[in-house]
């Protein structure tokens, strides 16, 4: 079976996914669309494709096994329900959207129509990954800290928060969502975040930094930090986790290192994640198999919900409790 697939969105992260799909003999991208008709026609003229400049007529008209959305948070709409009606799988890059009831319906849309869903959480599909998560079943945690702390993307949508949901939901999300893999589901966050680092940027009104407390359900307590106004500093990513016996540090999507009193142990990445991720998605998709991928939609709604939550502890300077 050859799945014939079509790229919702033709910008930079949807270069990355078809740079992964054109290594693929089973499958085949015969349509592309984008407000952008350029990037579009680019698009389709890699592939042979067909290029739209809306998704709407690229549904009714191109007989699509499965989808790739890759567009802002803010620019979501019917892109995934109309697909789902349609019985098209549907891969959507993180973070879904910046609406916790659309991002329900979608879910519920999905379930309805027995599609395959994908959310392109990268982090869970790493090989180091699973060898952590193997690592601590049965270890006695109490804390951890994790950290996505670098420089400002460049795109312009980026920088307003009814677009891109701020740092938190845009990027840090892949902690988030790496947090409850490992840790469990989140019961309660505390935020606090400030500004006046990133000054003169057009159109800028996201946080420039933001530290929050996650209680989780088992009684775990987390802290992730964020911010996007380093410019020479070295970036910090990845997680850091303290055992009773061992202190493990993710550096993301790179390595796991195992501390303990008189050795350190590292792994070092050694597969594609990107890869992983998209080629099991088809893979579901061929055997019609939800439960093949690792971030189905309705899982990763959970991860946008911890990262809403933390965006109102902001406003409230309240605790909130996280409603899935």
């Amino acid at each position: 079976m050859t799945v014939k697939v079509g790229m919702v969105g033709c910008g930079g992260i949807a270069n990355w996914h078809a740079s992964h799909l054109e290594q693929m003999d089973d499958v085949k991208v015969i349509a592309t669309c984008d407000i952008i008709p350029e990037r579009a026609e680019a698009m389709a003229k890699r592939f042979g494709a067909t290029p739209y400049e809306a998704h709407l007529p690229m549904y009714e008209k191109e007989d699509l096994d499965a989808v790739f959305i890759c567009i802002p948070p803010g620019a979501h709409t019917n892109t995934e329900t109309a697909a789902a009606e349609k019985g098209i799988h549907i891969f959507v890059e993180k973070p879904m959207t910046i609406c916790i009831n659309q991002a329900r319906e979608v879910a519920q849309a999905v379930e309805k129509a027995g599609i395959v869903s994908a959310v392109g959480f990268q982090d869970r599909y790493l090989d180091i990954i699973d060898n952590l998560r193997t690592f601590l079943e049965g270890k006695k945690i109490g804390l951890f800290t994790g950290a996505w702390v670098g420089g400002m993307p460049t795109v312009p949508w980026w920088r307003v928060k009814a677009e891109s949901g701020g740092q938190i939901v845009e990027q840090t999300i892949h902690l988030y969502d790496l947090a409850r893999l490992l840790f469990g589901e989140v019961d309660t966050v505390y935020a606090q975040a400030g500004k006046g680092i990133m000054v003169g940027i057009e159109n800028y009104d996201v946080e420039d930094y933001s530290s929050v407390v996650l209680t989780f359900k088992n009684g775990i307590i987390g802290n992730i930090i964020t911010g996007d106004y380093l410019k020479e500093a070295v970036p910090r990513n990845g997680i850091e986790i303290y055992c009773q016996d061992e202190r493990v540090e993710y550096d993301l999507r790179s390595a796991v290192r195992y501390h303990s009193r008189y050795l350190v142990r590292e792994e070092k990445r050694a597969i594609d994640q990107g890869m992983r991720s998209d080629r099991t998605f088809i893979d579901a998709v061929k055997a019609k198999d939800p439960t093949m991928v690792r971030s189905p939609y309705s899982d990763a709604l959970k991860s946008l919900a911890v990262t809403l939550a933390a965006n109102e502890s902001f406003e409230t300077n309240k605790p909130i409790k996280v409603e899935y």
